[in-house]
């Protein structure tokens, strides 16, 4: 009997580092889950690059209720406009299927580089439209 593992391209993709920089990106998925901590809700959104040397490459970015001003500028970019200074309730799920740029770096986690998105704004692409 063998003993098989599967690597999917996605998972090939996902373990890829990216160079720093801006990125077209499009949201994947939204979903919610408790924090290991504390129990608080964590809003993970999963992106994938298009286009480029990294084209396919996702990234997850995770906003936490406890600091939700860190998800403005991504709001933002979803929706295409500034918001309220009076701040407002979104539906996070509604940015699925949007396209955005992301702004990723490098960070070391558990010793490894890995990816993560520190900044969004709208697409250019789109605004050229």
């Amino acid at each position: 009997m063998s003993i098989t593992f599967s690597v999917t391209r996605e998972d090939l993709l996902r373990s890829k580092t990216v160079q720093p920089g801006w990125y077209q990106m499009t949201v994947k998925s939204v979903t919610r889950t408790a924090a290991k901590t504390d129990g608080s809700d964590n809003t993970n959104v999963e992106l994938q690059i298009v286009g480029g040397n990294f084209d396919g490459v996702l990234i997850r970015k995770t906003f936490s209720e406890k600091a939700q001003g860190f998800a403005v500028s991504y709001i933002e970019a979803t929706m295409g406009k500034k918001m309220s200074d009076q701040g407002g309730t979104f539906d996070m799920e509604a940015s699925i299927g949007k396209t955005v740029e992301g702004h990723v770096s490098n960070k070391m986690y558990q010793d490894r580089l890995t990816n993560q998105v520190d900044d969004f704004r709208p697409s250019a692409r789109l605004a050229a439209k």
